[in-house]
Parts: structure tokens; sequence; C-alpha cells
């Protein structure tokens, strides 16, 4: 009687050992499991973000005006990419003192536009205006709404002065100004991306340049 409970004792030692074993293992392999998942996951989302930040790249290094309304992809082998471009007739923005929008009427079918801006006590708005002939004309508005008109205008450059400020445009038809959506998607991860972009312009320091082809008299 005292064998046959001696070994039921260690039989049920061994048991238990195994099951502790088991559990132990089963542990530590399901955390390796879920380790490898949450890597596998991370490395698809940055993969992803950075297949979606391609697809901006691509579309910025274009010519905005000749791309818009169209659908494009791109990727490689473990990633892929699809954007568009949409030209837009409303566009809200900030800018700061120095900044400058330039509407570049040419770029766009709207012939008219009506920017509003808030900020401090005082802000202003620089307006220049250049024909397509190449005169240049300033104002200087207060207030927090103005109309503008293309007319014989080529391009209207946007600058305000007293402070930062948040402004609005709103255009009577698309403008050059563009919006730029990209989606990029790595295994089961999908990153979006989205900005805004209008045509380049000179630096606010250019309204106060003089050029000529030859010696000014």
């Amino acid at each position: 009687m005292k064998m046959s409970f001696r070994s039921g004792q260690a039989a049920l030692i061994v048991t238990l050992v195994v099951i502790v074993g088991l559990t132990v293992a089963v542990a530590v392999i399901s955390r390796s499991v879920t380790d490898v998942g949450i890597s596998t996951q991370e490395e698809e989302r940055a993969r992803s973000f950075s297949a979606a930040e391609a697809g901006v790249e691509d579309a910025l290094r274009q010519d905005l005006s000749t791309i818009a309304g169209g659908n494009f992809q791109v990727g490689g082998t473990e990633t892929t990419t699809n954007y568009t471009v949409t030209k837009l007739t409303n566009v809200t923005s900030r800018m700061d003192p120095g900044q400058v929008l330039t509407i570049d009427w040419s770029k766009g079918t709207g012939t008219a536009a009506t920017v509003t801006w808030e900020g401090c006590a005082g802000l202003s708005l620089v307006l220049t205006e250049i024909t397509s002939s190449g005169s240049v004309t300033f104002n200087v508005y207060s207030g927090s709404s103005q109309s503008i008109s293309k007319g014989g205008n080529r391009l209207a450059r946007l600058r305000f002065v007293g402070c930062s400020a948040n402004i609005i445009i709103n255009g009577n038809g698309p403008l050059s100004f563009y919006d730029v959506d990209s989606t990029g998607a790595s295994g089961q991860s999908t990153s979006r991306v989205k900005v805004t972009r209008s045509e380049p312009g000179a630096i606010g320091l250019m309204d106060f340049a003089v050029f000529s082809g030859s010696d000014i008299q």
C-alpha cells in the first residue's frame, strides 16, 4: 500500500510539472507570436505611410495644373500607392507675416474671389496685382474681407502685415490651388496623406524688386 501511494504521488507530481511546463511554454510561444505580430504591423504601418508620402512627392514633382482631375497609381513589390489631384475653388490657410500666397489666374477657370481674414487688430492685406504685360499695382486693405477679380491681371499676390492671419479664399470657379490626396497600402495597413498646394511663386521680397534686360537709366 505504501509503494502504491508513493507511486501515485510521483505520478501526480510529474503530471503537475508537465502541466506547469506546458503552461509556461504556451505563454512564451503566445508572447513571441504576439511580438512578431506587433512588429509586422508596425513595419506594415511604416511602409504604408512611406508609400502615401511617395504619392504626394510624385505629384508635387509634376506640374499640378496638367494632372489635376487625374487618379494615379505608383508602387513597388511590397506597397501600392493611389493618389488624386483636385483643383480647388475654396481654400483655408494660415499665413505668417512675410509669407505670400499667389493666385495664378491663368491656371484656373475662376475669374474672381473673395478673401476673408482674421487676426490681430490692425491686420491688413497687401495685394499686388501683376498684368500679363508686366505692369504692377499695389493696394492695402484693412477690415476683414476683400473681393478681387482677374480682369487683365495674370497674378494676384496676397501678403498680410501686422500679425499672422487665418484666411479663407472663395472663388467663383477653380483657382490655382490643388488638393493632393494619397493613400498607401502595405499588407493589412493603410495610411493616408493629404496636402493642399498652391502654384509656386516668388517670395515677398520680390514684390519690391525691379528687373531690367538692360541698364536702368
